[in-house]
């Protein structure tokens, strides 16, 4: 009798077990979907480009995606939530270091995780890197054919062939061209500036008359060595350039216009919380102020840069300068700027200075910087910032 009893014991205890892992499993049923696939990358890869995006779903939901792995390593990172591909070394993919990317990334929905592998293949359609593909390109090894326009920007400075060429016949080369700032398709020496305004005659609305187009206060473009321009008087005081200069003065004025008519955007553009995605520390939020002079924009947090600044207090001044009146779009300059970080803890803050030059779009709310930070102990630190409206 006590055997039997032992027995029902221990059937009854086998089964709350097994009732216990059924449950589990019940209560846990969340499946996961994804699969294995490849794409290719477009004929030019630029940083923070996004490649494609990763495939993944679940019965609950959206899924997180973790990047296990990839080769060569740092060649992109992720878009945790919405599943960008998003080029951080746009070198491994223009330069023929590698023809292929390979990532094992984790999609994983509360415990339930599935490995999607994604092959990334390097476009191979344009051996020459003038950023043709082969079946438009009636030279597919001549980088310099076809023929491209002064304001072509469509090349691969990663590329070989193209870095080696000499597209506009100066003597340097287009690489040369591409690291000093100029334009590998325009020989520069053969454009003149007749009335030293700082405006290339080819472009120049009136290249003899030195105050047109006409600029306002903060233009530094001109050359004050140009006796044309030198003995101009273009904000009309009766003094010429060249005493304004001399005096420290601006030799143009000031514009009668309110300062959404000088920038020719809405300042709410910029005046609220925008997102920062930053090359070196991926992404984060700002909140933009509109500044005491015109033009001056300050954005504010310790996730500018997302450096992991715990303190709020972080204001890094941005000034826009209009392209040319009446543009929506312009230039950005960051003065060196010095800014504190605090650690989570709120125990240390470590001192950084910041400075940078890059463009806008006032239409879009969006500004491109170009930046070095220098820490406290003088290293610098090269990065990309891209600010944008909050999706």
């Amino acid at each position: 009798m006590k055997t039997v009893f032992r027995i029902m014991v221990l059937a009854v205890v086998l089964s709350v077990c097994f009732s216990c892992d059924d449950t589990e499993d019940i209560n846990s049923g969340v499946t996961v979907n994804t699969e294995d696939f490849t794409i290719t990358a477009p004929l030019v890869v630029r940083e923070l480009d996004t490649l494609g995006f990763l495939r993944g779903s679940s019965s609950e939901g959206e899924v997180t995606f973790s990047l296990i792995s990839q080769t060569p390593r740092n060649s992109v990172k992720l878009g945790t939530r919405f599943g960008e591909i998003i080029a951080s070394n746009p070198e491994v993919f223009n330069s023929g270091s590698t023809d292929e990317v390979r990532l094992q990334v984790s999609v994983k929905k509360q415990k339930t995780e599935k490995i999607s592998n994604v092959l990334i293949l390097r476009n191979l359609n344009d051996p020459d890197g003038d950023g043709v593909e082969n079946n438009a390109d009636n030279a597919p090894n001549d980088p310099c054919l076809p023929v491209q326009d002064v304001s072509y920007t469509g090349f691969n400075p990663f590329n070989a062939l193209w870095r080696a060429a000499d597209c506009d016949a100066d003597g340097s080369s287009n690489l040369d061209e591409f690291n000093a700032g100029t334009n590998p398709y325009v020989d520069e020496s053969l454009i003149g500036d007749a009335d030293g305004d700082g405006v290339r005659d080819d472009e120049d609305e009136a290249p003899n008359d030195p105050c047109l187009p006409e600029q306002f206060q903060g233009y530094e473009g001109f050359n004050q060595d140009n006796e044309v321009w030198a003995l101009a008087d273009c904000d009309g005081d009766g003094i010429s350039n060249m005493d304004e200069v001399a005096n420290g003065d601006s030799p143009y004025p000031q514009p009668d216009l309110p300062c959404n008519e000088i920038l020719n955007f809405e300042l709410e553009n910029f005046e609220r919380e925008l997102r920062t995605v930053d090359s070196n520390n991926g992404e984060g939020v700002t909140i933009g102020v509109i500044g005491d002079d015109c033009g001056t924009f300050i954005f504010t947090g310790g996730s500018i840069f997302n450096q992991g600044c715990f303190n709020e207090d972080v204001q890094i001044p941005f000034f826009f300068q209009p392209s040319a009146p009446g543009s929506s779009n312009g230039t950005v300059t960051v003065a060196a700027t010095t800014y504190s970080c605090l650690s989570e803890d709120g125990t240390t803050s470590f001192g950084f200075t910041v400075e940078g030059f890059g463009t806008y779009s006032g239409s879009a709310s969006t500004v491109e910087l170009t930046y070095t930070i220098t820490t406290e102990e003088g290293e610098a630190i090269p990065g990309t910032l891209i600010i944008r409206p909050l999706e």
